[in-house]
């Protein structure tokens, strides 16, 4: 089966699902390149071919070149492409070959931000006119069924291969409460609440772990209380020393792949309740992880609170977040629901007249 998949990028985590999805598949993935957009490529690639072009940016839009020539290049048995209607290539792709409609799934967040009608209309358009969507999360299915009355399924995105999943590692000695976030930089991540937070309480200790960090300030004397350390991008065994060293994995603003990141150290996560998340935080919510407002002081002194005082929350909150995510929130999971579809779709256009 050859599928084409067009992605907006595919970094460092995407590599595994797609060597996954590449052992099922004969797969071809088109992309636009990582650095420029702040993403880490893989330090290599195999298991399927790859073809990196960059976009062109127009008043907001994107055009990606090139597309029409390479799905004209040969014969594909499945297009799977990244559902962002800012890239108008794509759209034009999808309705200059109609041909291809019944091989066509729409992939990925699917549902935006953008509250605009007439992107609505042509999502549903989209959709409805295509052979089937896939997107990130149960959240976005019940969405796009409510919503729009349209049909889809989840594949439960993730980045851990069932055999990453390890016990969690607590540390009984210490009296403060270790808080661990981990990703990369952006205001979006309002990693400033946990700044403040080591600044005002002194019976807590935060590690922030990735790329950028360099654009957060923290005062010579937060520094000096030792409450707060700061780490650039570390992978491997490196960062596995950082889960092994929190209590609880925290998140203060926008999440995303974070919430799998825990699972896979067996370590639960607090979650902002009022910021908008990427799809996987729907694991945070079926597995019980704790949400709250970041941004109310007495409401994260009320956590706190309760943690000090309730101790094995934090264990019983890893252990559910864990046993979740080893059932439903695997590459492998992922990629056999990616298989099953595309098998689906073109055994029903092999007898079609």
């Amino acid at each position: 089966m050859k599928v084409l998949m067009i992605l907006n990028h595919a970094p460092d985590y995407r590599e595994p699902f797609l060597r996954e999805l590449g052992r099922q598949v004969d797969l071809t993935v088109v992309a636009q390149p990582c650095n420029a957009d702040g993403l880490g490529p893989p330090e290599s690639r195999s298991g399927y071919r790859y073809i990196e072009t960059a976009s062109y940016r127009i008043a907001g839009f994107f055009w990606q070149p090139g597309l029409s020539r390479l799905l004209e290049k040969c014969r594909w048995d499945i297009i799977c492409v990244s559902a962002n209607l800012r890239h108008l290539s794509r759209v034009f792709l999808f309705l200059t070959h109609p041909a291809y409609k019944k091989k066509w799934v729409w992939w990925g967040h699917v549902v935006g931000e953008n509250p605009s009608n007439i992107i609505a209309v042509l999502r549903k358009w989209l959709i409805k006119k295509s052979a089937g969507c896939l997107v990130h999360s149960r959240s976005i299915v019940y969405q796009l069924k409510k919503g729009y009355g349209l049909t889809a399924i989840s594949f439960n995105n993730s980045d851990a291969m069932a055999h990453e999943f390890r016990n969690a590692v607590y540390d009984s000695i210490h009296q403060e409460i270790r808080m661990l976030f981990v990703g990369r930089y952006h205001p979006r991540k309002r990693l400033e609440r946990l700044v403040q937070l080591a600044s005002r309480r002194e019976d807590v200790s935060v590690r922030i772990v990735g790329p950028g960090m360099e654009h957060l300030r923290l005062d010579n004397s937060l520094k000096n209380t030792g409450r707060i350390e700061i780490f650039g991008r570390t992978i491997g065994e490196e960062l596995k020393v950082h889960f092994d060293w929190a209590d609880i994995v925290v998140n203060p603003g926008h999440v995303g792949l974070l919430v799998i990141n825990a699972a896979r150290n067996g370590k639960g996560i607090v979650v902002d309740k009022e910021s908008y998340h990427a799809p996987e935080h729907w694991l945070a919510i079926e597995a019980g992880q704790p949400f709250i407002s970041f941004g109310n002081k007495e409401e994260v002194d009320s956590f706190l609170d309760q943690v000090r005082a309730e101790p094995s929350l934090i264990q019983q909150w890893g252990k559910s977040l864990q046993e979740k995510a080893k059932k439903e929130y695997t590459i492998e999971a992922m990629a056999e629901t990616h298989f099953s579809v595309f098998q689906s779709i073109a055994a029903s256009t092999d007898t079609s007249p």
